[in-house]
């Protein structure tokens, strides 16, 4: 048996009046979903934990069969994996996104998703002018990035409070600057990283083509070193993950999942869709269990870009479900598709209610289902309040 779990990130939405009252996942033309839907099981999960933020990092841990009530240590470290940072039990790491700072406000927590070379041009120069022999930065894709402070925990540094850029767009930053004893260490770094990248030659060039500079470092999503066990010593499968973005594949390194890199996969709008589906179906010739991940959906709703989280969706389906579908129905095999959490595009941000999912495939049953959405996953009784028994239901079903 084949197994594939694939995450339509963010793609779960509420009711919008311009769709007739309908959310995206009902609107957009998805053939393929529907007709796994049809032929299988739908339901819902809750992928937060209560007491955790409604965040991308905890919800994909519990849909690959994590607990985060038990692993979760921080995004940072997560994200560092992937870039084989090796964190000793006392360091610290941030992620530490390139945003655009404007009259105190917080305009663009991406730069306009500012390309891998500019951003590690920008990074290199933030660690040679910020950097010390306890502070590290490094780059990584776009403007996701990571700062690492040796022995950071001797400076209580991860009990402070810190909020995720994507949350605060249009907001007065100062009111959402890292909170507790010993913030001011973090928040004189972002203040000194404005004057750093202020004139910057990138910034310049970008500005001078409409483009949002890169003027400041925003550090949050600060965490400790993870300790996992192997995927297979939890599930007894040899498995493969496929991510544009570091946060996945680092959990996937983690839990000794091969990560696959796809060229032209991005994490945004035009990544490359069908290569992530033909990748996952090479993974499978030598193993039994992939992971498929597609920001895409996710970014359009922080956009609150409704036209492309819509088209999004309707390329996860043709090129990611279908090519996996059409390609893969000669043999055995089952799967798994979800978000991992609502992104409404009314809020811009992530939020932590049920997410509707599907199982399809060989020897599931049919549940008389018409489509896959929101509202028809409202219609069945199956329900987990726990999102790491999803997956587990899933490979045991």
């Amino acid at each position: 048996m084949k197994y594939i779990v694939i995450i339509p990130d963010g793609a779960s939405d509420y009711p919008i009046e311009s769709l007739g009252g309908k959310t995206p996942l009902e609107v957009a033309d998805t053939p393929f979903m529907d007709s796994l839907a049809r032929k299988g099981l739908l339901g819902r999960v809750k992928t937060i934990p209560k007491g955790f933020a409604p965040s991308s990092d905890v919800a994909n841990l519990s849909l690959i069969g994590y607990d985060p009530d038990i692993y979760y240590s921080g995004r940072g470290p997560l994200e560092a994996a992937n870039l084989g940072i090796e964190l000793e039990d006392d360091d610290l790491a941030f992620r530490c996104n390139l945003v655009t700072e404007s009259e105190g406000k917080l305009l663009d927590y991406s730069s306009g998703h500012i390309s891998d070379k500019e951003a590690k041009v920008i990074m290199k120069d933030i660690d040679k002018a910020l950097g010390t022999d306890k502070i590290e930065f490094f780059s990584g894709t776009s403007y996701r990035n990571i700062m690492i402070v040796r022995e950071g925990r001797k400076l209580r540094l991860e009990k402070l409070k810190y909020f995720a850029p994507h949350d605060i767009i249009n907001q007065n930053i100062f009111r959402y600057l890292p909170k507790g004893k010993s913030s001011r260490v973090i928040i004189d770094l972002m203040d000194h990283s404005k004057e750093v990248l202020q004139n910057h030659e990138i910034n310049k060039v970008r500005i001078d083509l409409g483009e949002s500079p890169a003027n400041m470092i925003w550090l949050w999503g600060c965490g400790t070193r993870p300790k996992m066990p192997s995927f297979k010593e939890q599930f007894g499968l040899k498995g493969a993950v496929i991510s544009a973005v570091d946060l996945i594949k680092g959990i996937g390194r983690i839990i000794g999942l091969k990560v696959i890199e796809v060229e032209g996969a991005n994490g945004y709008y035009d990544t490359n869709y069908l290569g992530k589906a033909k990748a996952a179906l090479k993974a499978l010739d030598r193993c039994d269990f992939v992971f498929v991940h597609i920001e895409a959906p996710d970014e359009a709703s922080h956009n609150q870009d409704l036209r492309m989280k819509l088209a999004c969706i309707e390329r996860i389906d043709k090129m990611v479900v279908g090519e996996i579908v059409n390609k893969i129905k000669s043999q055995d095999f089952k799967i798994l598709i979800t978000p991992d959490h609502p992104t409404p595009l009314s809020k811009r941000t992530h939020t932590d209610e049920p997410v509707p999912f599907l199982i399809s495939g060989t020897d599931v049953e049919n549940g008389g289902f018409s489509s896959y959405s929101e509202t028809e996953a409202q219609n069945s009784s199956l329900y987990f309040n726990k999102g790491v028994d999803l997956l587990r239901y899933f490979l045991n079903k």
